[in-house]
């Protein structure tokens, strides 16, 4: 049986990504604005991700103006590192007549217990010299702690991702940026946002175990420890997000696996994929750019087809009709399709004079239900 989806409803939920372990080393201070390099293909411009990293972030967080990461700043002059409120009294150019452990705030004379001048053998007279009662380093309670943060990000051709407060300007790069700081963190992880507390305790729990480990580049998280309970609260379905394709102009669904055409799919991920399948079609849209609220443009489905290729996978949800209001007999609410599915590849109309659009077509890899919502 095939269903056309003429005008219809589709709604993506993309799988939900690897959380990523980064080497501190991929914070790049070079030049501003500072950024971090972030190759994974998983995570797109606009998505809202949580930044971590044991003993602080690189980033003021508190308004202070300083990072909260008190044990990153520099200590001595001249340090690639920003210098905390703890070398406040660093100022001036880096001479020998500068202050070096502390600011001196007086001299006094000591005395004994009647009152007598301690002397030298040759009659000078014994100064002490009082500083102030600041810390020699950074704490928490001078700099401020963040150990994660939520953020929308950016990424330039380099793979150098930048954090924005709102997922406009993730998109756009522009808007109202959390800066990065050049301070020394500890390892850093990049996971999928989620404010569940165990979710949350979770990403605590791995950044104290990777904190200290050598990590050449980025790597799975999964991959150099066991992740730690919580980690799959983001991966349940009730907590999918889901966002509706604006751009769809139809979708065509064959259910009738017996007679359907997976040449595709065996070649690109070999003949035992075939058993898996249980249904394909196809989805035309135009291709288009652009921000609207809870929905996402046809730049979705142009990504999902090249993570294909990495084997990731992604729910759908087809829709006959989408809260549908009683009109006489009719039961009111939603009915649709939902599977998981790949993307296998994309045909794109680029011709000069006429609307750029596209054909994906996919598959369905699990069972196909039928949902019916009043």
């Amino acid at each position: 049986m095939a269903i056309l989806g003429n005008g219809g409803v589709l709604e993506i939920s993309r799988e939900v990504p690897n959380a990523m372990a980064l080497s501190w080393q991929r914070l790049n201070i070079g030049s501003t604005p500072y950024t971090i390099t972030f190759a994974s293909p998983s995570y797109w411009p606009g998505d809202r991700i949580i930044l971590a990293a044991d003993g602080g972030l690189p980033i003021d967080l508190n308004g202070d103006g300083y990072a909260d990461c008190p044990d990153g700043h520099g200590i001595y002059r001249g340090s690639i590192w920003q210098t905390g409120p703890s070398r406040a009294f660093y100022t001036g150019s880096d001479t020998d007549a500068s202050p070096w452990y502390d600011e001196v705030n007086e001299f006094i004379e000591l005395v004994t217990q009647n009152g007598d001048n301690l002397i030298t053998q040759s009659g000078d007279t014994i100064f002490a010299v009082l500083g102030d009662d600041s810390d020699f380093y950074n704490t928490a309670a001078t700099t401020g702690l963040t150990e994660q943060t939520d953020a929308y990000m950016s990424r330039d051709v380099l793979d150098r991702i930048r954090l924005w407060t709102t997922e406009q300007a993730g998109h756009a790069g522009v808007g109202t940026e959390k800066e990065l700081i050049n301070v020394k963190p500890k390892n850093l992880v990049v996971a999928k946002y989620s404010a569940d507390s165990a979710y949350v305790a979770a990403i605590d729990s791995a950044i104290a175990s990777i904190a200290d480990l050598t990590i050449n580049g980025e790597v799975k998280l999964s991959g150099l420890i066991t992740l730690p309970d919580g980690f799959h609260v983001v991966c349940q379905d009730e907590n999918r997000e889901w966002k509706i394709q604006c751009d769809l102009e139809e979708w065509i669904l064959s259910i009738d696996a017996d007679n359907l055409d997976i040449t595709a799919i065996g070649q690109t991920f070999g003949e035992s994929v075939k058993a898996l399948v249980r249904g394909a079609g196809s989805l035309q849209f135009f291709a288009d750019h652009r921000q609207i609220d809870v929905q996402q443009d046809s730049l979705a489905i142009l990504r999902l087809v090249l993570l294909t290729q990495n084997q990731c996978n992604t729910k759908a949800k087809f829709y006959l009709y989408e809260d549908r209001e009683v009109t006489g007999n009719q039961i009111k609410g939603s009915v649709y399709y939902e599977f998981e599915l790949l993307l296998t590849n994309t045909r794109l109309n680029t011709r000069p004079t006429e609307v750029i659009e596209g054909t994906a077509d996919f598959v369905a890899t699990s069972e196909i239900e039928l949902r019916a919502l009043a």
